[in-house]
């Protein structure tokens, strides 16, 4: 059995529910049991490009159950990894280290992503990272994004940066320049929030 077909047979085993987002309580039990099958597995599923695999690190760091050379595992998987893949290993390299500096791979995926869900998914996952001067500008531009959803979230994280807690819906003025259809609106938005983080 080749080890696309291993993983593939070991994830249904361990993430039998594949319905929307996985539960990582029968890895943790692995990882405890059996922390050598897990990591062998896991680096089969990163080869394979599979996200799920990558959020497992996530999981893993929080409970203190990575493998010892995760980092290298996840930087060597970085290396090719594009889209959502992308995004799920920049944060589980975040997750162990607390490096804010691995926003920027986010940042590219949501600067660069042609798809509008890979967007979306980038916009949301970056707004868990604190500030970098790359995030920053990829959520500005984020703000002035084709696709709605992009343009609210990325608003709610510049506004959380700023300090302000209030989800945009809660700031009137900023909700209707996102979500009005002129261009000319997103840009004001988009400048209205980085006045804010300068402020």
């Amino acid at each position: 059995m080749d080890g696309d077909a291993k993983w593939q047979r070991w994830r249904r085993g361990i993430f039998a529910d594949s319905a929307g987002e996985p539960g990582f309580g029968a890895l943790l039990e692995a990882a405890r049991r059996e922390p050598k099958v897990v990591e062998r597995m896991l680096r089969a599923g990163l080869a394979e490009g599979d996200s799920v695999a990558a959020q497992s690190f996530t999981a893993l760091a929080a409970a203190g159950l990575a493998p010892a050379d995760a980092v290298s595992i996840l930087r060597t998987a970085l290396i090719r990894a594009q889209d959502e893949f992308r995004i799920r290993v920049a944060e589980g390299l975040y997750a162990l280290t607390r490096d804010p500096g691995w926003a920027t791979p986010v940042a590219g995926v949501l600067a660069g992503a042609q798809a509008e869900s890979v967007r979306l998914e980038a916009a949301i996952a970056l707004g868990r990272f604190p500030p970098t001067t790359a995030s920053v500008r990829a959520m500005v531009a984020g703000v002035q994004d084709q696709e709605y959803l992009v343009r609210y979230h990325a608003a709610n994280a510049l506004l959380r940066w700023a300090g302000d807690r209030r989800p945009v819906d809660d700031v009137p003025a900023l909700l209707d320049m996102i979500t009005g259809p002129a261009e000319a609106g997103w840009r004001a938005a988009a400048d209205e929030l980085t006045s804010r983080l300068r402020g």
